[in-house]
């Protein structure tokens, strides 16, 4: 049984944002996706899965960011406490609950951020190391972080309408309990050769292996593949996202396609670019809001819809 499976209905909606290759625009992806939600009325989380914290210094900026790392107001921090240190903290303090700086109809945004630090990896290495000399088995200790998420996490779905996930490169341990606990994963892609080359490695791993593992959470849909920096002028990405909606619209499909492309736009790189003004969400992304963030929520709430 799926986690979503288990969850009241009308409860918040967990996105996981990931790929197993780095630089594809997964962070572009999770920045711009809460803000567009939050500006069509919905009360959205960020959680920070990736060490390198570009979302947090996206969302929160470098100062304000130091200042959590400092106070152990950090994913990394709780996690280090949780199954290291095997004390009993609390998730709850460790989410800023206005780290947005963008303006709409006068207001912030209501986005809320749950950070991570550039330690989050050794942490995360640590918990294994502990855990093995505890005597835990590779899935004993998936089931331990499963535990957590679902203790943890899960019940935020109450609070906020949307948790987005902006998970590490690869598969860490927090990002594949995450991908598995989401009710929708999106995979950015750009369209070419080496950008979708680890797919279908990634959707087997995720989504296809249940009989190979009995005791795997299966993620409660298939993933929706975004395709991101599209250059509709170049010849390789015509031909990969033609490619990618052959075998989307395919009889037995291993990913649904978006109809949004994200398009390699300078004015989208810059929204992320930390400000001292208070930019407007309009004003932020300019003609994207119509074309690019307004058709993309619509999908994201139609993939919900049509469930």
């Amino acid at each position: 049984m799926s986690e979503a499976a288990r969850r009241p209905r009308g409860s918040g909606r967990l996105i996981a944002v990931a790929n197993m290759k780095g630089g594809v625009g997964k962070t572009t992806t999770v920045v711009m996706l809460a803000e567009a939600l939050a500006a069509d009325g919905a009360s959205v989380l960020v959680v920070d899965l990736d060490p390198q914290a570009s979302v947090s210094v996206c969302l929160a900026g470098e100062t304000a960011l130091a200042e959590m790392i400092a106070r152990g107001r950090t994913l990394e921090a709780y996690l280090a406490l949780k199954l290291v240190s095997r004390e009993k903290p609390l998730l709850a303090p460790r989410i800023q609950s206005q780290t947005g700086v963008t303006m709409h109809r006068n207001a912030p945004l209501p986005l809320a951020l749950l950070p991570a630090g550039p330690y989050l990896r050794l942490v995360e290495r640590e918990i294994l190391y502990e855990l093995t000399a505890r005597n835990f088995s590779m899935r004993a200790i998936d089931g331990k972080l499963r535990t957590i998420f679902e203790d943890e996490f899960v019940p935020l779905a109450e609070r906020f309408d949307y948790i987005l996930f902006d998970c590490a490169p690869g598969i860490s341990p927090m990002t594949e309990v995450a991908i598995r606990g989401a009710d929708l994963v999106i995979v950015t892609s750009i369209p070419d050769y080496l950008s979708t080359y680890g797919l279908d490695a990634f959707i087997q791993t995720v989504w296809g292996d249940k009989d190979r593992r009995h005791d795997a959470v299966v993620p409660a849909r298939q993933p929706h593949v975004l395709v991101t920096r599209y250059q509709p002028q170049v010849r390789q990405h015509q031909h990969t996202l033609a490619r990618l909606q052959a075998e989307a619209n395919a009889e037995d499909p291993g990913f649904r396609l978006f109809a949004t492309r994200i398009p390699q736009a300078a004015a989208l790189a810059g929204a992320l670019m930390p400000r001292r003004d208070l930019p407007t969400f309009s004003g932020k992304y300019g003609i994207h809001v119509s074309t690019i963030l307004i058709p993309l929520v619509a999908e994201v709430k139609g993939v919900f819809d049509g469930a």
